[in-house]
């Protein structure tokens, strides 16, 4: 394959299957130790690659070749990996696994209290009116974005934003009273 491209004069000589096996072969692990730099998550940076090869072979064709292919896939990998930091999936993931590691260590009773606090979470986000619960489920449990939560429900952005300010606001309020009574 390193043949294929040292032969061809650029990657977009070669088809994009063949373009793929090439920049796998060439940079795969490269991309791989990249990612696990940001994630430090083995599954979550396999699950990345995939996702940044997938994102190679779909924009293949708009690489113009100003920067280094090297350079290009390493700005691909970096924008993915900033996007899934940001993405409520990680906190929801990074959440999960520090409440699996303090379940691991702690008592069962510890365990226990632990999980009635999930519950209590959870029905209260299920007492909240439609309106708010709606943007709190399709934004943090869908990974919708503001604008297609807007789109979905025929509301304006803003709307969408104060809605989910406000609904944060209420579970807070009621939160923060059901874990004083205790």
């Amino acid at each position: 394959m390193n043949e294929m491209l040292e032969s061809a004069t650029s990657i977009h000589s070669l088809n994009r299957e063949d373009a793929i096996e090439w920049i796998m072969e060439e940079y795969g692990e490269g991309l791989k130790r990249f990612i696990f730099f940001y994630v430090k998550n083995r599954a979550q940076t396999d699950d990345l690659f995939q996702e940044v090869l997938l994102t190679v072979y779909q924009k293949l064709d708009t690489y113009e070749e100003r920067a280094s292919l090297k350079n290009w896939l390493y700005r691909v990998t970096a924008n993915r990996c900033k996007d899934y930091l940001r993405s409520p999936i990680h906190r929801l993931i990074t959440w999960k696994d520090q409440m699996k590691e303090k379940a691991d260590d702690s008592t069962p009773e510890q365990a226990y209290l632990l999980d009635e606090q999930k519950h209590t979470v959870i029905e209260a986000i299920i007492e909240l009116p439609i309106k708010y619960r709606e943007v709190l489920i399709l934004q943090y449990y869908k990974e919708f974005s503001i604008q297609e939560i807007s789109d979905l429900l025929h509301v304006n952005p803003s709307t969408v934003k104060t809605r989910i300010k406000r609904a944060k606001e209420k579970l807070k309020s009621t939160l923060k009273e059901e874990f004083l009574h205790e």
